[in-house]
């Protein structure tokens, strides 16, 4: 568990394959864990209180874009350092991180718990479920330190080529939550508020299981001398995480209007986007395990100088992605309606209702997900060159086409605006980044040929 991986070296596919195959076991114990957790909501407490959890989801998912968007652009910088195996150098980035991520954490949370009511009203939250709605978003936002502190551990890892820590730590996780999800809710009757106790306490596990797996590495071992302020590494981490995290801050604002267009359909609504939104971890099993490989692998090699690399590497990841899409949409459109019924209980003419609607927005979604498999694996390559004006340029082109179609297109196509709100935003992110990388490439690849080695 405490090895890395090198992957400057050998052939891309199997590289990819074995650094990407644990994170879609993460990835799948992570969409199996939501929708546990949804289940015990839904059947336990009842459709209002799933509507609650669903009608949250846009707004706390800010919180994490925000969160993992800066911890990602820091794990760039992580994983060039330990291409270029410079060890201390990565000692200082990390220190350096560590502060940066306290003091985001803090900001983060405040405001969250501050504007948590009023961004909730504006988003015209069902008056039947905005209580319980507020309740879970307060946890959210109270427990965003230790969502850091485990974000930014099993980046480090993932950095240095060690896919299999991280999710040994999603893993235990899952099962955790899911049984304080079955005490918090089953027995102790806690509602919402055990569901969302049960996700932080959780995440501190997680955490702790990162941290004793970094402390197993030699070269890893920080020195109070490691957090003795570098203005220059700072302003560099700021420059790779604090774009990455206003870009994804941005794609997330795109979803609060998403989201209070879907509220205008009422609690039915709310539900079944709610409950297909449970079943996204499967849509992106596949694309999500090696946008971070490509990610990693991609850093790496441009550390190392390796751009050759670089071109066989995306060459791979497009083309399992698109395959691993294919297969995900057969599963979805056949067992679609399924999946939807097992999350809720309740009167007949309401789960109708509510399946029917979880179901179209489920195959929309399933459909269109190599849109969003480009974007990401272009977006990754991008960062792991050290480009971010275009990966930040795109969430802002994914914010605007997702309020073109919820705000000017529903008056013609209704529901299917909504449900089409983030396919179109993909599309236009997609064709942005590819033609970036294609240019940001060669000037980096010409840049390398021209500059000495060091």
């Amino acid at each position: 568990m405490n090895k890395t991986t090198d992957m400057t070296q050998g052939n891309p596919f199997p590289l990819l394959v074995k650094f990407a195959a644990p994170l879609m076991l993460g990835s799948l114990c992570q969409m199996l864990y939501t929708t546990a957790d949804s289940a015990v909501v839904g059947r336990l407490v009842g459709v209002d209180a799933f509507a609650a959890v669903g009608a949250a989801g846009f707004f706390s998912q800010m919180a994490y874009e925000i969160v993992f968007g800066l911890v990602k652009g820091f794990g760039v910088l992580f994983a060039q350092l330990f291409g270029k195996k410079d060890f201390r150098g990565l000692r200082k980035a990390v220190a350096m991180g560590a502060i940066l991520s306290a003091g985001a954490s803090a900001i983060v949370s405040i405001a969250g718990l501050l504007f948590a009511g009023p961004v909730l009203t504006l988003m015209a939250t069902p008056a039947d479920i905005l209580p319980d709605t507020l309740l879970y978003v307060c946890w959210v936002f109270g427990g965003v330190f230790i969502t850091m502190a485990n974000r930014f551990s099993s980046t480090l890892l993932l950095a240095q080529g060690n896919s299999r820590a991280p999710v040994a730590a999603n893993v235990g996780s899952c099962v955790l939550n899911i049984l304080l999800d079955l005490l918090f809710v089953g027995v102790f009757h806690w509602g919402v508020a055990g569901v969302a106790a049960a996700t932080v306490v959780a995440q501190l596990g997680s955490f702790a299981f990162c941290l004793v797996k970094l402390c197993g590495l030699s070269h890893m071992r920080l020195s109070l001398r490691d957090f003795s302020l570098a203005p220059v590494l700072l302003r560099e981490l700021l420059h790779m995480g604090g774009t990455i995290a206003f870009r994804d801050g941005v794609i997330a604002v795109g979803g609060l209007f998403v989201q209070r267009a879907i509220n205008g359909y009422g609690t039915l609504f709310v539900a079944g986007m709610a409950a297909s939104e449970k079943y996204f971890g499967l849509l992106c099993l596949i694309s999500d395990g090696l946008e971070g490989a490509f990610a990693t692998y991609s850093a790496q090699n441009f550390g190392a100088r390796r751009m050759d690399r670089l071109k066989a590497g995306l060459r791979c990841s497009v083309r399992l992605s698109l395959a691993g899409a294919v297969c995900v949409a057969v599963v979805v459109v056949l067992f679609g309606w399924s999946l939807i019924g097992l999350l809720v209980a309740g009167e007949p003419s309401h789960l109708q209702q509510l399946t029917q609607t979880g179901y179209e927005y489920l195959v929309t979604l399933a459909l269109t997900i190599p849109l969003m498999s480009l974007t990401c694996l272009y977006r990754a390559g991008l960062q792991g060159m050290g480009s971010t004006f275009a990966p930040t340029l795109s969430g802002f082109v994914e914010l605007g086409l997702r309020i073109l179609s919820v705000t000017f297109l529903s008056g013609l196509f209704r529901r299917w605006a909504i449900y089409f709100a983030s396919p179109l935003g993909w599309l236009g992110a997609a064709v942005l980044l590819g033609v970036s990388y294609h240019h940001v490439y060669q000037k980096r690849q010409v840049m390398l040929t021209q500059r000495p080695v060091r």
